[in-house]
């Protein structure tokens, strides 16, 4: 019995000595993964940096990785070419754990070493475990630098990040306490957070959060800005077929002074309704198509950013049959755009509505020529409800909103209720009503 439990603790101590040589093999495979999986998205969309692995020493107990950052597409301003992460490793038993540093990238050093004292704000810690799921810890000093005879402070950052198996899930969470220029210019703090799961290799489904505790300018030369209290949720879901989207966003802000002029509790809902999945993809990657052939040809043709808009326009209008496939395959039944609970605090009152426009069968982009033509004939493609309400002190003055554009109206787009103006648009019968009025757009 004691030679069969000697051998075991034996079997057990070789076994735990060998968990920081399998955590180093594990973490070089799961590494290779990510960077193979980043390269052929980034293949795809080609806005997505490319990645190359430049050397890769692992050891028994430790490792060193260095790799590179590569810009795939020629993007105007984001030449990242240069940028180099080193990561020195230490297997445990457990796991491993890295730190990364910036400290190979050219002119990085130069900068903290110039404006910084060579003191490196920046700190990245990475955990790898045996599971295969990675976190990471990335955490920046505070720091100042003078711009113009004028100190700027940068205050500190902390951001954590976990990704599931196979990268296929991403939770972050973050906050960075912003930057200031005394009392002249302030934004901050900011607070974040991801909660995510990747569907494709282009989307992802899930929520994200913003919150801005305060943007403050007040430089003397202009009037005084103050936003206080700005909160973003954004959530996309896929349909249970997995080939439509719907995107809601929500926001509120607590206050905005412009001027002295307060106008306070400003909140909304956006929503796009059953976006094809499909055509998405499309679009996005015919957009970084489009950005990064742009961006190769302002290299080209020597640089000069002021080339760079009537370049984009040349690249877009030769992808124009492209864009108009990508555009039918969007404007499919169901799409819809609603926004919801809209309302505004002003001086002047409250600014409340609504809107729901949504696609009753597909609608293909040629059709705009069939609609100059005939304009009613597009009440027979959509849905619509809508609904607007403004201070009459606010905008009562203005003529053209109480009074008839055409002859086809009855109203103006507002009509006068107490101390309000107010809209009522909706769709009944593929006739358009406003305000009670059907509106006849051919006479």
């Amino acid at each position: 019995m004691k030679k069969i439990l000697i051998v075991f603790i034996c079997l057990v101590v070789i076994c735990a000595a060998g968990l920081p040589i399998a955590n180093g093999i594990i973490m070089e495979r799961t590494i290779k993964s990510a960077v193979v999986k980043n390269n052929k998205k980034a293949a795809k969309t080609r806005a997505t940096p490319n990645i190359k692995i430049l050397e890769y020493k692992r050891g028994l107990f430790s490792s060193r990785i260095k790799w590179r950052i590569e810009n795939p597409g020629g993007l105007p301003g984001s030449d990242m070419g240069q940028l180099v992460l080193v990561n020195q490793a230490t297997h445990g038993f457990f796991g491993v754990t890295s730190q990364t540093n910036l400290q190979e990238t050219p002119g990085y050093m130069q900068w903290v070493n110039t404006h910084l004292n060579g003191k490196d704000p920046l700190s990245i810690q990475t955990q790898f475990s045996l599971t295969g799921t990675m976190v990471s810890t990335v955490q920046m000093n505070a720091f100042s630098i003078e711009e113009k005879g004028k100190k700027i402070d940068i205050h500190t950052l902390t951001l954590d990040v976990s990704t599931g198996k196979g990268f296929e899930t991403l939770d972050a969470k973050g906050q960075w306490k912003g930057v200031s220029q005394g009392d002249e210019f302030v934004i901050g703090p900011v607070t974040f957070t991801s909660d995510l799961a990747q569907l494709t290799d282009i989307i992802w489904t899930g929520k994200n959060t913003f919150s801005l505790a305060q943007v403050k300018i007040n430089d003397g030369k202009s009037d005084p800005v103050n936003i206080s209290g700005l909160n973003v949720n954004v959530s996309t879901n896929a349909s249970e077929d997995k080939k439509t989207l719907t995107m809601v966003t929500d926001f509120h802000v607590d206050g905005i002074e412009l001027g002295g002029k307060q106008l306070s509790d400003w909140a909304a809902t956006f929503k796009v309704k059953q976006l094809d999945m499909a055509a998405l993809e499309q679009g996005i990657v015919l957009y970084s198509d489009i950005m990064a052939k742009a961006g190769q040809r302002l290299e080209k043709a020597g640089g000069n950013p002021g080339n760079f808009q009537k370049i984009l326009k040349a690249e877009t209008t030769r992808n124009a049959p492209q864009l108009m496939s990508t555009l039918n395959g969007l404007l499919k039944k169901g799409l819809g755009i609603e926004i919801a609970d809209l309302d505004i605090d002003l001086p002047e009152g409250k600014v409340a509505g609504r809107l729901d426009l949504n696609l009753k069968k597909d609608l293909d982009a040629s059709n705009i020529f069939m609609f100059a033509m005939q304009p009613d004939m597009i009440f027979s493609f959509i849905e619509l409800d809508a609904q607007l309400h403004l201070p009459y002190a606010l905008a009562g003055g203005i003529p053209n909103l109480t009074e008839p554009l055409f002859p086809g109206m009855v109203t103006g787009f507002f009509v006068v209720q107490d101390d309000l103006l107010a809209l009522d648009m909706h769709i009944t019968d593929e006739k358009l009503f406003l305000n009670g009025n059907q509106v006849l757009l051919k006479q």
